[in-house]
């Protein structure tokens, strides 16, 4: 073959090559499940037992990112009650948050090299105490508001005929799923509806206090038996259960927290006519409205010429509003008061 012969062939093959790597070059790369996690979030099923605060500490290496995490799920009513094989998406942005977060560790745990002669000043890095708004008593007394509750059984009947029962005391239950021995279920009074002031009509949200704690201990005649564990109050045949969860105290944030919600003040704790200092209130803004845990707010005065009368801190997050303590209150706090900054 000739030399020119040859030579076009070797431009030519050069030519295909580079062709080819052009090609491999702009072909569209399939994203890895990571790519897919960082961009859509991830989708997480609920196990038994499982709450918010421990798929946040799971997932996020941070337990107090739960109210972010349930803000994310509007579907779930009650961020207390969540039930297994239900989905919890958990957003990509929490997912950044919660890798930032481990990046900044891992850049200030770096270690200089230090030279013979060399000193580095020691610096106290101060240890914020993250201090409970409320203690377990007032969570439990103080229930939950909800647009909807979901009982998941009831008390039906008890051994030895009593009416009225308290802790030790046996009962028999039924539930929507078979109970199993050792499950713990939350005893409640009836759900109440708590109309809005402004609009009698209105119902504004359901409270539900909590009345104690059973424990399934096994089937007695075809029944399904159970001990009251702890008992807050007086319960009594009929009154409903709903899934039990390990209750973590609520925290405020390190910078406090007065944001510009407004909204009105829909009960006291207890059917209460007024509300005094370290009283429960319930208010008609929650997380749907970009309200928080530790969250201030002032409380105006329903009546003229409608003077500022305290203020309340919310502990506690729900569809329908949140539920906060009266902090100080320099005269009586009364639903259909309003609040805000």
């Amino acid at each position: 073959m000739c030399p020119g012969g040859t030579m076009k062939m070797i431009k030519r093959a050069f030519s295909f090559a580079v062709f080819c790597l052009i090609l491999l070059l702009s072909m569209p790369v399939a994203p890895t499940s990571a790519d897919m996690s960082a961009d859509e979030g991830l989708e997480y099923t609920v196990q038994k037992g499982d709450t918010l605060w421990d798929i946040s500490s799971g997932k996020l290496k941070d337990p107090f990112l739960w109210p972010k995490l349930w803000k994310a799920n509007p579907h779930i009513h009650n961020p207390h009650l969540i039930y297994p094989n239900e989905k919890v998406v958990i957003p990509s942005e929490l997912l950044k948050e919660e890798f930032r977060a481990d990046k900044r560790v891992r850049l200030d745990t770096k270690r200089k090299l230090l030279t013979p002669g060399s000193r580095v000043a020691s610096r106290a890095v101060p240890v914020i105490k993250k201090v409970p708004i409320v203690n377990r008593e007032v969570m439990l007394r103080s229930g939950y508001f909800a647009k909807e509750v979901r009982p998941m059984g009831r008390i039906i009947d008890t051994p030895l005929g009593k009416t009225l029962l308290g802790s030790g005391d046996a009962v028999y239950v039924t539930t929507a799923v078979k109970a199993n021995a050792d499950d713990k279920y939350y005893v409640i009074t009836k759900p109440e509806a708590i109309m809005n002031p402004l609009n009698p009509k209105q119902i504004a949200g359901y409270l539900v206090e909590i009345k104690g704690v059973i424990v399934v201990t096994g089937d007695e005649n075809g029944k399904t038996k159970a001990a009251i564990s702890e008992a807050y109050k007086e319960i009594a045949i009929g009154d409903m259960l709903v899934d039990y969860y390990v209750i973590s105290l609520p925290v405020g944030p390190a910078i406090e927290r007065k944001p510009s919600i407004a909204g009105i003040v829909l009960a006291i704790w207890n059917k209460r006519v007024t509300g005094g200092k370290d009283d429960v209130v319930y208010l008609s803004t929650g997380a749907g409205q970009g309200a928080e845990i530790g969250d201030i707010f002032a409380v105006t005065s329903g009546t003229k010429p409608h003077p500022v009368v305290g203020t309340v801190q919310v502990f506690s997050l729900s569809d329908a509003g949140s539920a906060a303590i009266i902090r100080q209150a320099t005269s009586e706090i009364k639903p259909g008061d309003t609040f805000g900054n």
